[in-house]
C-alpha cells in the first residue's frame, strides 16, 4: 500500500479524497484510452520517485496489491438475463464472480472459451450471439443487448467498429517527440555487428531468424522473451529452436535471454537492464507481434503498436541502432480488381480492415516516420508464412494452417476464392538476416510475396492431390457445418476464428475477395543478387512436404491412400 493510501486509512476525509481521485482517473482513462490500455488498478502517490536526472525512476514505483480497490468498479447483474449470462460465464471461466461490465477476456477467457460460451447462450436463450460484435465489446451488458436485439427486445444503438477509421489510423501512427535519436547519441555501428537484439525470438519465424543470425555472423544475440528471468528467457528460446530441429549446443555461448514484454513500457525491464540494451546493442530486428486475426485493434495495440514504439525509442537512446521491422503484406488495402503496390512508404490506410492488419499498418508507418527523423530503418513485408523449404517444418498456430486443418476436419472446403502469397519461413528469415547484417540498404522496404501467387481454390486442389479430399459446398452450407461443429465442441481448428465468419461471407480480416494485388519486388531482387537465396515455389510437392510434417507431429491425420480427384459442387 502506498504512503498516501496508508495515511488515508486513518483519515476519513483524506480517504474520501483519494477514493474520489481514483474514481475520476479511472473514468477519464475509460473515456480516452482503448480498452487494452485502461489500468485495472490505480495507485495514488504524493510524489513520484525520481532519478538524478529528474526523470521518473520506474524501478522504484510501487505495485498495487490486491487490497487496493480496482479502478473498474464491480457492477452486479440486475436483470434476469444479466444474472443468467453471468452464471454461464462463471461456469465456463471457473471464476467466482462476474460483473456486467467485466471483460470476458480480462477474466481469463479466450476465443475457444468464447465459442463454448456462445453455444451455452444459444441453448439458454434460443439465439446465437454475433461473435464478431462480442469480440468488440466482450461484456455481459453488451451481450444482453445483442440478444435483446435479436429477439425483438431492447437493444443498444451504440457502435463499436471492429476496425478503426482511416483518420484514426493516421492519428495512431504519430510518433511522440522523444522518438528521435538523442542529440548526444553515438552514431550507428558499422557491420559486422558485435551485438543484435531480436524480438519475437520464441515464435515460429523467430526460431529461423535466430538460426540465420547465428549462422551468418559472429554476433552475440539478445533475445527478448516473456519470462521471470534471463535464464528462463533463454530456455524458452532453446526449446523453440529444438522444436523445429534448429538448436545446436554451441548456440548457448552466443545467446543472451532478456526477460521482458513488448506490451509494457520499456519492455518491463529494470533501469539497469534497459541501460544495458541501450549501450550494448548495435542493431535491432523487430519481429515480435501478436498475430491473431480474431481480435480487434484495441486488444492488439499494446504489443503490435506500442511495442513497436518502444523498439524505436530504444533504438534512439545512447547509440543509434538500425531497426529492421518485419511487417506484412496485410498492410495493403483491398480493392476489387488489379492493384500495384510499390516497395515504398505506406500512404493510404483506407480499406485496410481488421485489428491485425491495422496494427501492422500503424507499426509499419511509425517505422517509416522514425526513418524521416534520422533513424536507419528497413521494412520487410512477407506474405503468409508457410513451411520450411527443406524440412517442411511449420507452425500449427497460423490462420492459414488452421483453416486448412479446419476444412479437413469438416471434410468441406471454404468457398472463398482469395489470392494467397505463401512464403517459406526459412526464405523469409534468410532475407531479413542477410540484409540486416550487411549494414546497408537503410531506408528501404522489401516485399516478400513468395515465388508465385496461389489461389485458395488451387490450394484446395493441391490438398486433394495430397490425399485430403474436400467436398465443394456453397459458403452458407460450409458455415452451418462449421458453426454446428463449434457448438458441439468437437475441437475444430477454426473454433477460435469462428468470429471471423458470418452467415453470408467471411470478414475482410480473412482476405479481400476480388482483389488482385501485384507486389513490386525490385528492391528484394537487388538485395539478393548473387547471394543464392531463392524462394521455393508452392506446388503439390512442396505442400506435401509440409503436410507430411504436420502428420509427423500429430497435427493432421495421415492422408488417404488413394487421393480423389475433383469434386462436383453440392
Amino acid at each position: 500500500m502506498s504512503d498516501a493510501t496508508s495515511r488515508a486509512a486513518n483519515a476519513p476525509l483524506l480517504s474520501t479524497s483519494v477514493s474520489g481521485l481514483r474514481t475520476d482517473l479511472a473514468t477519464y482513462a475509460r473515456e480516452h484510452l482503448p480498452e487494452v490500455m485502461v489500468p485495472t488498478r490505480i495507485v495514488i502517490l504524493e510524489e513520484l520517485p525520481k532519478l538524478p536526472n529528474g526523470k521518473v525512476d520506474r524501478a522504484r514505483l510501487p505495485v498495487g496489491d490486491s487490497s487496493e480497490p480496482s479502478s473498474a468498479a464491480y457492477v452486479a447483474p440486475a436483470t434476469p438475463e444479466e444474472v443468467r449470462i453471468a452464471q454461464l460465464w462463471q461456469d465456463v471461466l471457473g471464476v467466482p464472480r462476474v460483473g456486467v461490465e467485466d471483460s470476458f477476456f480480462d477474466l481469463g477467457g479466450d476465443s475457444v472459451a468464447a465459442a463454448q460460451m456462445a453455444a451455452r447462450v444459444k441453448e439458454a436463450f434460443g439465439v446465437a450471439p454475433a461473435m464478431r460484435r462480442f469480440f468488440e465489446r466482450p461484456t455481459v451488458a453488451h451481450l444482453v443487448r445483442m440478444i435483446g436485439a435479436k429477439t425483438g427486445g431492447p437493444s443498444s444503438r451504440e457502435a463499436s467498429p471492429r476496425s478503426l477509421a482511416s483518420e484514426d489510423l493516421w492519428a495512431e501512427a504519430r510518433l511522440p517527440d522523444d522518438v528521435r535519436p538523442d542529440a548526444d547519441a553515438l552514431p550507428p555501428a558499422s557491420a559486422p555487428y558485435r551485438t543484435v537484439l531480436l524480438t519475437g525470438g520464441t515464435g515460429y519465424t523467430g526460431a529461423y531468424l535466430v538460426r540465420e543470425l547465428l549462422d551468418r555472423s559472429d554476433a552475440r544475440l539478445y533475445v527478448l522473451a516473456r519470462a521471470k528471468d534471463a535464464t528462463e528467457a533463454l530456455e524458452r528460446v532453446r526449446k523453440n529452436l529444438t522444436g523445429y530441429g534448429l538448436w545446436r549446443d554451441a548456440d548457448a555461448a552466443r545467446l543472451i535471454g532478456v526477460a521482458g514484454d513488448l506490451g509494457r513500457p520499456y519492455f518491463g525491464l529494470t533501469r539497469a537492464e534497459y541501460t544495458t540494451l541501450t549501450t550494448e546493442v548495435e542493431v535491432i530486428i523487430h519481429n515480435g507481434a501478436h498475430s491473431s486475426y480474431a481480435l480487434p485493434y484495441p486488444r492488439l495495440k499494446a504489443v503490435n503498436v506500442l511495442g513497436t514504439l518502444e523498439v524505436l525509442r530504444l533504438a534512439c537512446r545512447k547509440r543509434v541502432k538500425p531497426v529492421h521491422f518485419v511487417s506484412s503484406l496485410a498492410v495493403f488495402p483491398g480493392h476489387p480488381g488489379p492493384q500495384h503496390f510499390a516497395e515504398a512508404e505506406l500512404t493510404d490506410p483506407s480499406n485496410v480492415m481488421g485489428g491485425y492488419r491495422q496494427t501492422k499498418w500503424v507499426g509499419d508507418k511509425m517505422v517509416s516516420l522514425a526513418g524521416h527523423r534520422g533513424l536507419p530503418v528497413c521494412i520487410y513485408r512477407p506474405g503468409l508464412i508457410t513451411g520450411a523449404q527443406d524440412t517442411g517444418a511449420c507452425s500449427t498456430d497460423t490462420f492459414l494452417n488452421e483453416t486448412m486443418k479446419g476444412c479437413i476436419q469438416l471434410g468441406a472446403a471454404l468457398d472463398f476464392n482469395v489470392l494467397l502469397e505463401m512464403v517459406p519461413v526459412d526464405f523469409c528469415a534468410r532475407v531479413v538476416a542477410h540484409v540486416a547484417l550487411s549494414g546497408q540498404r537503410h531506408g528501404t522496404a522489401f516485399h516478400l510475396p513468395g515465388a508465385r501467387t496461389v489461389r485458395w481454390s488451387e490450394l484446395v486442389e493441391m490438398l486433394d492431390a495430397c490425399g485430403y479430399p474436400l467436398r465443394r459446398v456453397p459458403y452458407a452450407t460450409w458455415y452451418r457445418e462449421l458453426t454446428a461443429s463449434v457448438e458441439r465442441d468437437e475441437g475444430n481448428a477454426l473454433t477460435r476464428f469462428h468470429p471471423l465468419f458470418t452467415e453470408d461471407t467471411p470478414s475482410e480480416d480473412v482476405g479481400y475477395a476480388g482483389s488482385e494485388p501485384h507486389f513490386d519486388t525490385t528492391n528484394l531482387h537487388a538485395a539478393l543478387e548473387g547471394t543464392g537465396i531463392v524462394c521455393r515455389e508452392v506446388d503439390p510437392a512442396f505442400l506435401r512436404l509440409y503436410l507430411d510434417y504436420f502428420v509427423s507431429i500429430g497435427y493432421l491425420p495421415p492422408p488417404r491412400a488413394e487421393p480423389r480427384g475433383s469434386h462436383a459442387r453440392v
